[in-house]
């Protein structure tokens, strides 16, 4: 995206002093330590997309932050069928998710 010709194309279409600035949420499970009895969450991570991946991906150039722990707690499954299991836990999740990234979205249409 940062290297291609949409991007110019994109950019030229915006007013006077505005710019793209592309957003890179990624999530990955982790456990946490000893002392929390082997529970695990998933941490919510955002970087930029304008940035080259050499630079995402390098931890030492500080080009991702930490937003958000996301927890992984079971649910009671013993009256749901497996995909009402499934739908419950994406509905949290982007329920969740939605709360994680309001204040993004609030600077986005602020933006505009």
């Amino acid at each position: 995206m940062w290297t291609g010709k949409w991007w110019h194309a994109v950019q030229n279409l915006l007013p006077k002093g505005a710019t793209i600035a592309p957003i890179i949420i990624a999530t990955d499970k982790m456990q946490l330590t000893q002392f929390s009895g082997g529970k695990s969450a998933y941490p919510v991570y955002l970087t930029i997309g304008n940035l080259p991946k050499a630079t995402q991906r390098r931890p030492s150039q500080h080009a991702c932050i930490l937003i958000a722990y996301l927890s992984v707690d079971k649910l009671n499954r013993s009256e749901m069928t497996e995909a009402e299991h499934r739908s419950k836990v994406q509905r949290i999740f982007h329920e969740v998710m939605s709360i994680v990234l309001h204040p993004l979205k609030k600077a986005g249409k602020e933006g505009i």
